[in-house]
This record gives structure tokens, C-alpha cells and sequence, in this order.
């Protein structure tokens, strides 16, 4: 049991543990405060009050979205619900700035002339959504932003571009080697390097697939292919275009864009007629500028 001295004792360190707990409230006050000083002939006094709406899924003793109030873009103080300060201003036009930030940061901005103010207190709150406003009286002033964070972007789709590169441009005939490759074709190549640079923002694959016309074996034919798809790999390398996104392969005569060129005599006529089977495609896939 206790004696009455020692029970007074201790009811008296309790009301002083109590009262060590409330003044270490870190939401008591607002945080961080200026224009307190009236030096500089500062004379419009302006009352700015946070009122007892929290944001969702605050409690009082776990408030997360303090809302920090700004004087043109000078912070004055960090206000937790029902915290107040009395602000020295110069009677003029303002940009006031309330902002708050959980996931992201939100904002209310706009322009004040301090000597209307209604009663000269502003009021800070915070919306069904967790905006903040500032209010003169009852009345919402209008924001001129409503957040912080950039517009979002539409998503960028992905797309694939081909590009056919006739094989009797690229290389002599027969040829599928550095030293087999044309001025004209070589500069085709470039053009290519050029576009894959120039005109995408990113570039997931290049895909180079050689194919030959019907004349020939079939394993002739898909080597060849499959050679000149390679050198062609080659220059895009030297050219500044990635390894790591490059892929070849050889169709051989199997994909042909000519119905086979049937019945066309003499032999120069045939290959004339069948050029169009005799290519490279290349086909890029990326997000375009």
C-alpha cells in the first residue's frame, strides 16, 4: 500500500511523465517556421491554421502527410492537423503553395493578396482524395496546379519496321563477302544504321534474314544466304549498331516474292525475272521517335 505522501509523489511524477509526453507531440506545432520576424518593415499579419482533417489512412498519432505551406517558393512551416502559425508578411501579392506528399506529391497553388484575406487567416486542408487546399473563410481558392508530378506520357508501343535489301544491289553475283559487296550496297547498309539511329528512341531487335531465288541446291543456297546475312550483320557493327540486339538467319530459296518465274527463257531473262527473291530483309523492332 501506499503512504498518502508517497502516493501524492507518484501522482505527481505521472502528471509530469504525462505532461514530457505531450510536449514531445511532434504534431503539436508546425515544423520549420519563417517569416516570424517584423523586422524589414513587415507589418500584415496572416493566421495560417491546418484543420483536423486527415488524409486517408492517418490516425493523430501517425499523421504521414503533413501539408507544407510555401510563400512564394520559400517554405514557412510544415503543418499537421490542427497546428497553427501567425505568418509577418508585407501587405502585397503572394504565390502561396500547399503541398504534401505520400505515394507522390500534391499541390495547390495560387496567387494571394494578403491584405484580402478575410480576417487575415488562411486555412489548410486536405480534400476527399488527400489534395490539399487552401481556403480564405470558407471560400476554396483555385489552384492553379494540381500536382507536382509530370503529365503522364502516353506508353509507347512497340513496332516493327522491315527493310528489304536486294541482294544484286549489296553484292556482285554470288558474292556474299566484304570484298563481294557493292558501292551501292554498301551505302544501303549505311542508310540502314543511319535509320535504326536516327529514327527509333530504343531498339529491342534487328532481325537479317538472307534469301536466295530458286536457281541452285538447296544447301547451296541457304549458305549463301546465310552469308550475306552475316556480312551484312557485320557493317551494322562497325556502324555503331549494337551486337547484342542482332540476329541473322537464312530462309534459302524457301520464302520466295515471285511466283518462281516458270517458262521465262533465255537464262538472263530468268534471273532477271526472279532478282526480287534475292534479298536481305531486315527487320527492326523498337519504340520509333
Amino acid at each position: 500500500m501506499f503512504s498518502s505522501k508517497k502516493l501524492a509523489y507518484f501522482m505527481f511524477g505521472m502528471a509530469t511523465v504525462g505532461l514530457a509526453a505531450c510536449s514531445s507531440n511532434p504534431y503539436s506545432q508546425p515544423n520549420d517556421l519563417k517569416f516570424q520576424s517584423s523586422s524589414n518593415g513587415k507589418k500584415q499579419n496572416l493566421t495560417v491554421i491546418r484543420d483536423e482533417k486527415l488524409c486517408f489512412n492517418e490516425s493523430y498519432e501517425d499523421q504521414r502527410c503533413p501539408i507544407k505551406f510555401y510563400v512564394d517558393d520559400i517554405k514557412a512551416g510544415e503543418f499537421f492537423i490542427n497546428n497553427s502559425a501567425k505568418l509577418i508578411l508585407k501587405p502585397e501579392t503572394y504565390n502561396f503553395k500547399a503541398k504534401n506528399c505520400t505515394d507522390e506529391c500534391t499541390v495547390c497553388e495560387t496567387e494571394v493578396d494578403v491584405s484580402e484575406v478575410k480576417d487575415n487567416v488562411l486555412h489548410l486542408s486536405v480534400d476527399d482524395s488527400g489534395r490539399p487546399i487552401i481556403l480564405d473563410s470558407d471560400h476554396k481558392m483555385i489552384c492553379k496546379t494540381e500536382t507536382n508530378q509530370p503529365a503522364v506520357s502516353p506508353i509507347a508501343e512497340t513496332k516493327t519496321v522491315q527493310i528489304n535489301l536486294a541482294a544484286d544491289t549489296l553484292f556482285k553475283f554470288d558474292g556474299s563477302t566484304l570484298n563481294d559487296l557493292l558501292p551501292k550496297g554498301y551505302q544501303e547498309v549505311l542508310n540502314v544504321a543511319s535509320q535504326v539511329k536516327q529514327g527509333f528512341v530504343s531498339i529491342k531487335s534487328i532481325q537479317l534474314t538472307g534469301h536466295t531465288d530458286r536457281l541452285g541446291t538447296e544447301a547451296y543456297n541457304l549458305n549463301l544466304a546465310a552469308e550475306r546475312a552475316k556480312t551484312v550483320s557485320e557493317i551494322l557493327v562497325q556502324n555503331g549498331i549494337s551486337k547484342n540486339i542482332i540476329s541473322t538467319k537464312s530462309m534459302g530459296e524457301a520464302m520466295p516474292v515471285t511466283n518462281g518465274c516458270y517458262g521465262v527463257q533465255p537464262v538472263e531473262k530468268l534471273k532477271a525475272c526472279l532478282q526480287p527473291d534475292r534479298r536481305v530483309t531486315v527487320e527492326i523492332t523498337g519504340i520509333s521517335k
